[in-house]
């Protein structure tokens, strides 16, 4: 009918609203965004463990604060695990990787047409290239150390906030929709948590889909005797977190590594371990463990990836697909979350009741 042609129009005019105001605070706000979308991907790994710890009878708030912490511990020390081990494997591994980059240098040359360039002169040139441009570079060094100031604030706020939503999450979404009418909460509350189911999915189906890649490379790579094998499989784990572009950029890095330190046969047989383990995932691990969680055609995977990357760089790659995937369950849950006949509001849940933290209230986590 009219009415309701009329009444899907203005639905359709509201999300597309909401997604403008989100695209104006991505654009305007870009570490506080990141900062509360990554927040968000770790309270859905950490709730589940404090909510099983509040359950038994350990306060919220030491519950919430004690799983942020370990997960800091846990990351923390095994980036101070594999960082040495980097370093030093580039160290011992210094005059290899200098014989294969004077290697692939004469190579280049070779390809200039009517240029003779020997390596000596492709020094020279360097080194009078940074004297030329010792300001530029001065002045891109307090870029660098800006760009870190931000990237350290926006962890710590990005830690904040999950604490804060691992041990508040539930009352953050009960007090933020409770001035809406019912039924208009009804249709927002159901958005939001079918938004959050589906973001809580892709999280986790992603993590073991990376676990198991970076297992199957990893493992690859120390049977060839290839160097930085640990740090190669945790950069295969994080490119899981983009989909396609990521498996793809993390294997040729392994391929190049297992070339420059080992030799031409170390990097076929580094190709043909990465492919297989992209067919597998391709096959069998994206299909059985992520097909119902990402409903999306690759080729929308895609051109989500590419308009993040071009929108945001690295950080818009992150997150596009995941948003996206969450706008879209939540959007869907919106328009179909009408009441039936005969149907009453729904009543909110009261949260459970845990031991005494101080007098404060023990919600919990958003789910």
């Amino acid at each position: 009918t009219l009415s309701g042609m009329a009444r899907f129009s203005g639905r359709c005019l509201l999300i597309a609203g909401f997604l403008y105001v989100v695209g104006l605070v991505v654009r305007s706000l870009p570490l506080v965004f990141l900062s509360l979308f990554v927040a968000l991907l770790l309270t859905t790994l950490l709730s589940p463990v404090a909510d099983w710890l509040a359950r038994h009878r350990v306060p919220r708030s030491l519950a919430a604060g004690g799983t942020v912490l370990v997960g800091v511990a846990c990351v923390g020390g095994l980036l101070a695990f594999i960082i040495p081990r980097t370093v030093s494997g580039v160290v011992a591994h210094a005059d290899t990787l200098a014989q294969r980059a004077r290697g692939v240098a004469r190579s280049l040359t070779r390809l200039l047409p009517g240029q003779a360039l020997t390596l000596d002169e492709l020094g020279s040139r360097a080194e009078a290239w940074v004297r030329q441009n010792s300001q530029e570079l001065a002045t891109g060094a307090a870029s660098g150390l800006s760009a870190l100031t931000l990237v350290v604030s926006g962890v710590l706020l990005a830690l904040v906030l999950t604490f804060f939503f691992v041990r508040d999450g539930d009352s953050l979404v009960r007090s933020s929709l409770s001035p809406l009418p019912p039924v208009r909460r009804r249709r927002v509350h159901a958005a939001a948590n079918e938004a959050w189911k589906t973001l809580s999915r892709w999280v986790r189906g992603t993590v073991l889909v990376a676990l198991i890649d970076a297992a199957g490379i990893g493992i690859g790579l120390v049977v060839l005797g290839v160097p930085l094998a640990l740090p190669l499989a945790l950069l295969t784990f994080l490119g899981a977190f983009v989909p396609i572009i990521g498996a793809v950029v993390a294997g040729l890095v392994a391929v190049l590594v297992a070339w420059a330190m080992v030799g031409l046969k170390a990097a076929l047989i580094t190709l043909a371990i990465v492919l297989a383990v992209q067919q597998l995932e391709g096959n069998v691990l994206q299909p059985v463990i992520m097909g119902r969680v990402l409903p999306l055609h690759p080729a929308v995977v895609l051109l989500a990836v590419t308009t993040g990357t071009l929108l945001a760089g690295v950080a818009g790659a992150l997150v596009a697909v995941p948003l996206l995937s969450a706008v879209t369950a939540g959007t869907r849950a919106f328009l179909v979350g009408g009441h039936g006949p005969g149907e009453r509001d729904e009543q909110w849940p009261e949260a459970p009741e845990g031991p005494a933290d101080g007098g404060e209230a023990q919600p919990p986590a958003p789910h």
